[in-house]
């Protein structure tokens, strides 16, 4: 089961409230801390307290909470092993370590298991609790930011921007791959290389907003003509790649190509009428046959498709 993800805090009469799960075995302490925290000069707190790492665990998995205060030695469980319990019920809310003799070895090793703040309980004033669980409230804040940020500069890295499709980068190293697994176990691997024909014309006619949203429909279209293990690439302007490992002979790409060419046929529909056809020049290659790396396979389907659109434009001058 995944634990919920908690939300941001809500307002209640002016203040931000804050939901709080208190693990502690104690009931003197117990209602010392939820005295502390109910104090709380910013937030309206709301405190539910557990002895168990067992039943904090299980409320975790329930409910969603906004920072845990945490004593070590509960009824069930004892030192990190307890913190390791919270941590892996819920490894976004922030922790508040305060434990009985909790000495500076035991509070570095509780920070590098993912505590937020570390106090010794008996040399806690009950007005640093309720500032501790700002200051980790903020931290866990802080620190969701910067992985959203690298989450978000590792996509914008691999892939395009317009389409959210793979881009050349990210598909050559997922071809190489695909060809190490193929031949480590004797299995082929495919690729389609795609190019619209008459883009330009789209774009010089109707504008490039419009030509960006049929970049769109095509990349949403080539995705459902292919397997999950399947890959599809722009590789930029209006040229598409598809990545097909695992495929038994030139019939899987035929197969595969006749889908694509019928799904491109389906009218681009734009401002209620269907005015833009779509229409492309589809090159095939497989290893082993024709290329063992990535570079070579990708220029053999390139080269492909490029046969492929001189015929068809020989073909229609050769009717008119």
């Amino acid at each position: 089961m995944t634990a919920p993800v908690p939300s941001p805090p809500g307002r209640l009469a002016g203040r931000a409230r804050l939901r709080v799960l208190l693990v502690e075995n104690d009931p003197v302490a117990a209602r010392r801390s939820e005295a502390s925290l109910a104090a709380h000069r910013e937030f309206d707190v709301r405190v539910d307290c557990v002895p168990s790492l067992s039943g904090a665990i299980r409320l975790l998995l329930e409910q969603s909470y906004d920072a845990v205060v945490l004593e070590l030695d509960v009824d069930d469980a004892s030192g990190l092993a307890t913190l390791a319990g919270i941590r892996g019920a819920a490894p976004t809310v922030p922790v508040v370590v305060y434990a009985r003799a909790l000495d500076d070895v035991l509070a570095v090793r509780a920070l590098r298991a993912g505590a937020h703040e570390c106090h010794d309980k008996q040399h806690l004033p009950p007005v640093h609790l309720a500032r501790s669980l700002t200051f980790a409230i903020e931290r866990q804040r802080r620190l969701a930011a910067l992985e959203a940020a690298r989450v978000d500069a590792s996509h914008r890295a691999t892939h395009d921007p317009l389409t959210g499709l793979a881009n050349r980068a990210l598909f050559l190293d997922q071809l190489e791959r695909a060809l190490a697994f193929g031949t480590r176990y004797h299995r082929n691997t495919g690729v389609l290389f795609i190019d619209l024909d008459g883009f330009k014309e789209v774009n010089d006619r109707h504008g490039h907003a419009l030509g960006d949203r049929l970049l769109r429909v095509v990349a949403d279209r080539l995705v459902q003509c292919v397997r999950r293990s399947d890959a599809v690439a722009r590789l930029g302007g209006d040229e598409f790649v598809v990545l097909l490992p695992d495929v038994r002979s030139d019939r899987d790409l035929a197969h595969v190509k006749a889908s694509i060419e019928a799904s491109l046929q389906r009218p681009f529909g734009h401002e209620g009428s269907a005015v833009v056809p779509l229409a492309a020049s589809i090159g095939c290659a497989m290893s082993p046959v024709d290329g063992v790396s990535a570079p070579e396979l990708l220029a053999m389907a390139d080269a492909d498709m490029y046969r492929e659109k001189v015929q068809r434009a020989d073909s229609s001058a050769a009717q008119v």
